[in-house]
Order: structure tokens, then C-alpha cells, then sequence
């Protein structure tokens, strides 16, 4: 299964059908790309082949819309038993960077293919969540609704953590802005960072 960023240049797209295995075609793209010929010879080209291309719709210039999409595309084909790679030369850099993130958080191969097929530093099966320890899954879940930091740690506590941990686990969280921590009437209020929410939705 090859899923492929795509634009309106459908020869970006050919030159990764012709450097990768795969046995069917899945395309992230939206906008005019969706109406353009490029498309349709894309189309006509796997339909001569014996082959089908499905359409994931995202919104190009949209980060959290190409990034859900990509994922939900490779969790719905590996659910299925495909082997997926990723190929990320085609559409806005929008497109082409949340695809890559969605790669590297599902743990699949990327790749790159302009002048040449360019793997990517993406390690099949390591994903971000590896980097989420149980106790900074705990925060985070905790955090659905900002709460004070002392009633985050009293229900983490509930899990079996001591509460050096979870406040260690809230300072890893808000450095890397997965939550955030303000302090009002003198207590110290922890939430889910809302530039990052949609991100931290996909690693729980």
C-alpha cells in the first residue's frame, strides 16, 4: 500500500510508482488538486494497469487536517493487513510535513522521491507514543479539562505514581507545549496546550 501526497504534478506521484513496491494507491489531496487533470491521468494510468486509486480529502493548507487524514489512512490500511509506505513528495509543504509526522508517529516507512527515492529518518515501528511514559499518558488524560496541578497529581497518584513523577511528567509535557501551566488566584492551573490538543488526541 503506497499512500502519496499529491498536488497537481502527477509526475511526482509515477516516479513513486516506479521506485516502490505497492499494490494499491491512496492519495492525500484537496482543493482544485481534486478537479485538476493531473488527477484524472493519475486515475487513468492505474485504471490501465488493473488498479484503483482512493482519494483521502484534506485541506492542503491545513496541518491538523493533513495530519488526522494521513493517519487515519495508515491505521485503517495496516488494520487491514497492508504493508503501508509513505511517500511525501507531492502537494503544499503543509501536506508534506504532517504526512512525515503522521509517518514517524505511526512508526511506517517515508520516503521522498523527486531525482531519486530518498528513505526518510523514519524508524518502522517507533512511534512518538514511545516517548510517552505511562506517567505522562496519566497526565494527560488527567487533563481533559484544565485542573489544578495538585488535583492532576492526587488522581495520577491513584494509578501508583509517586507525585515527584507526575510533577516531573507535567514539567516534560509543558517544555515540549503539550500542556500548559498558568498560575490564577495563586494556584497553578494544568491543560492541555490547545495549539497542540489535536496532536495529544492522537498519541492516547
Amino acid at each position: 500500500m503506497l499512500i502519496s501526497t499529491f498536488g497537481f504534478d502527477e509526475t511526482k506521484v509515477l516516479r513513486a510508482l516506479r521506485w516502490l513496491p505497492y499494490d494499491s494507491l491512496v492519495l492525500l489531496a484537496g482543493g482544485k488538486s481534486l478537479r485538476g487533470p493531473g488527477l484524472r491521468r493519475l486515475r487513468a494510468a492505474e485504471r490501465a494497469g488493473g488498479g484503483t486509486v482512493e482519494i483521502v480529502a484534506v485541506d492542503p493548507f491545513d496541518f491538523p487536517s493533513c495530519f488526522r487524514g494521513t493517519l487515519d489512512a495508515i491505521e485503517r490500511h495496516r488494520r487491514a493487513g497492508a504493508e503501508v509506505r509513505v511517500n511525501v513528495s507531492g502537494g503544499t509543504k503543509v501536506l508534506a510535513d504532517a504526512a512525515l509526522l503522521a509517518s514517524f508517529q505511526a512508526g511506517v516507512e517515508a520516503w521522498h522521491c523527486e531525482d531519486r527515492p530518498l528513505r526518510l529518518p523514519v524508524l518502522r515501528g517507533v512511534t512518538l507514543t514511545d516517548d510517552l511514559t505511562p506517567v505522562r499518558k496519566a497526565v494527560l488524560a488527567a487533563v481533559g479539562r484544565p485542573l489544578p496541578a495538585t488535583k492532576v497529581a492526587d488522581r495520577v497518584r491513584l494509578a501508583g505514581f509517586s507525585e515527584a513523577a507526575v510533577q516531573a511528567a507535567i514539567n516534560w509535557l509543558r517544555l515540549r507545549e503539550f500542556v500548559t501551566v498558568e498560575v490564577r488566584g495563586g494556584v497553578a492551573i494544568v491543560s492541555r496546550n490547545p495549539r497542540t490538543a489535536w496532536f495529544v488526541r492522537s498519541l492516547l
